[in-house]
């Protein structure tokens, strides 16, 4: 069984904040997981020729006794794994991506989060990395919109 969840990114050259929801699925009589987006993720003021890292955690309880995998993606059908703006304004570097620190996979990258091998509650930990570059167009309300998929094993 596939459930997608869906969170969304929100960048700013002078600020970052990540605020993720959950798309509910249909209810279930016994439901066989619950799964929380990891936490917004605040990156403060953003100069070009920097990086910036962050990190935030969800969590997956689930009754499957074989365990779950949580992934993550950007699906976007244009500038996929990249942070945009209106206007159109496009970050030259892809927003990397990881369950550790110094993430490597790039967002239009499958990524795991998570794999699990027994029913419980597990933290599920989402690491970001930016690159911000002189070319970069100063700019508001850059986005990025990272689809969770929980799927049991």
């Amino acid at each position: 069984m596939k459930v997608k969840m869906f969170g969304v990114a929100l960048l700013a050259l002078c600020a970052v904040l990540l605020v993720y929801w959950v798309v509910v699925p249909p209810v279930l009589a016994n439901p066989p997981f619950t799964f929380t987006a990891p936490t917004a993720i605040a990156l403060g003021p953003m100069a070009p020729g920097s990086t910036y890292p962050a990190s935030s955690t969800g969590s997956l309880t689930g009754n499957n006794p074989t365990g779950y995998t949580v992934t993550g993606i950007d699906l976007k059908g244009t500038n996929t794994g990249f942070m945009v703006a209106p206007g159109p304004y496009v970050l030259g570097e892809k927003l990397l991506m990881g369950p550790a620190a110094s993430p490597t996979n790039t967002a239009d990258t499958v990524t795991t989060f998570l794999t699990t091998s027994a029913a419980g509650t597990d933290p599920v930990p989402f690491f970001i990395n930016q690159a911000v570059g002189y070319t970069d167009a100063v700019a508001t309300g850059y986005t990025i919109t990272i689809t969770f998929t929980v799927t049991k094993q």
